[in-house]
């Protein structure tokens, strides 16, 4: 019994022994194995294409300016009495710039409403008809005159014929008929002096009353005038109040006054620029001009601005011609670009040179890789090296690609999310070849 105890043990120990020797040699055929093929595989670089968003650009230098900006200008030479701001000072409109000396103007003005006034009171006298009463008074009393002239020289004339026809019928003597007679020329005598002095009096009258009715109207069109002159003074002293005034909130840019001197007709006295209020004048080369239109939307950086500043903003405008620019030697044809920033009004001054990028496309969740994956073959088609993950060789497989941007590109066919590439590709490497990825 203890003899086949003894045998069992033996035999499991052989068993295990065996089993070991097996495993051993298994595990330096396996060692062996994969020396050979790590000996054989192309150390390269992967990468893992995936989703992401990219966007293209057309690059356009740029300079800042100001859309609103306004200069106050004085057609009438007056005496600054106070400057009230400041070079660079930040204004309100409406905001009182300078006191102005207005006394000329204003002394001018009473005194026209003085003039205007005086001639009005003349004008009511005309209308009155006063100046004529005198004269109306005496052909009236040359018409009254004439009046009784007549009557006495008819009444003797009358009497003369009486008389007459008795002197005929041998009543009266002729001395006695000679008296009559004089009667009659003597009342002619006056009813004649009575016709000249009426007429006299008529024509003097007609004549000034003619006179009169246009001292009327002549009065009337001083009074019209003198009102067009005080209310050109009204108008001038109410355009000076005003251009005392800044017509737009901004700051003062420049400042043309000093205290004590004149302002100078046709020079402006400020400049006010509306810094919250900016657009860019950018330009792009002519055969990009075709990518551009407005609404596009823009990035803004610049040395001027900081550093990793970006700001946003939207293309407004594209010039409908041409600008050819002289660049040093050479002459370049370019496109104005009107851009209006939408941020950044504290640190964007009229003046600032900046960079845009203008976004002609933008796309996400597409499949994207860099730069560095892709080759070309002699007829300048795009192809990258796929890794088989399974057996870790590769195989050329082309691409097609779609927009570009600094750094990516999107892939339009040939590759899909998942797929590992390798980076950097060497022209030697083949069809089949085997790899192993590294660092």
């Amino acid at each position: 019994m203890k003899k086949k105890s003894i045998g069992i043990a033996i035999l499991v120990i052989a068993v295990i022994a065996v089993m070991i020797i097996l495993n051993l040699n298994k595990n330096s055929d396996s060692t062996a194995s994969s020396g050979v093929i790590s000996r054989n595989a192309v150390a390269v670089k992967a990468t893992t294409i995936e989703t992401g968003s990219i966007s293209s650009y057309v690059a356009a230098p740029g300079q800042v300016r100001e859309v609103n900006k306004a200069q106050v200008f004085f057609d009438t030479p007056l005496r600054v009495l106070n400057v009230l701001v400041e070079k660079n000072d930040l204004v309100q409109e409406g905001d009182r710039l300078v006191e102005l000396d207005i006394t000329p103007l204003s002394d001018e003005l009473e005194k026209l409403k003085i003039q205007k006034e005086i001639q009005s009171i003349t004008l009511k006298k005309l209308e009155s008809g006063q100046s004529l009463l005198s004269l109306e008074t005496s052909l009236a009393s040359a018409r009254n005159s004439y009046n009784r002239a007549e009557e006495n020289y008819n009444t003797a004339l009358d009497e003369y014929n009486k008389q007459l026809k008795l002197f005929e019928s041998g009543v009266i003597s002729e001395t006695q008929l000679k008296q009559y007679d004089q009667a009659v020329k003597d009342t002619k005598s006056v009813l004649d002096n009575a016709i000249i002095t009426l007429d006299s009096a008529e024509k003097t009258y007609n004549s000034s009353v003619s006179s009169h009715d246009l001292d009327i109207q002549a009065q009337i069109k001083n009074i019209e005038l003198m009102s067009k002159q005080i209310a050109e003074i009204e108008k001038k002293l109410s355009k000076i109040k005003n251009l005392e005034k800044a017509p737009i909130t901004g700051y003062v840019t420049e400042i043309y006054l000093t205290e004590g001197g004149y302002t100078v007709t046709g020079q402006p006295v400020f400049t006010i620029v509306d810094g919250q209020n900016l657009e860019i004048s950018a330009t792009v080369d002519e055969y990009n001009s075709r990518e551009i239109s407005p609404g596009q939307k823009v990035r803004i950086t610049g040395d001027a601005l900081g550093e990793n500043v970006e700001l946003s903003g939207e293309v407004i405008s594209v010039a409908p011609v041409a600008t050819r620019l002289q660049s040093g030697s050479s002459i370049n044809t370019v496109i104005e670009i009107i851009i209006a920033p939408k941020e950044g009004f504290d640190i964007l001054k009229p003046g600032l040179n900046v960079d845009c990028d203008i976004i002609t496309d933008e796309k996400s969740g597409i499949p994207v890789a860099e730069f560095n994956i892709f080759l070309d073959d002699k007829d300048r088609n795009q192809y990258v090296m796929v890794i088989n993950e399974e057996d870790m060789t590769v195989s050329q497989r082309y691409v097609t690609l779609g927009i570009y941007s600094d750094m990516l590109v999107e892939i339009v066919d040939g590759l899909k999310p998942g797929d590992m590439v390798v980076v950097d590709p060497q022209p030697s490497l083949k069809n089949g070849d085997r790899v192993k990825v590294v660092e």
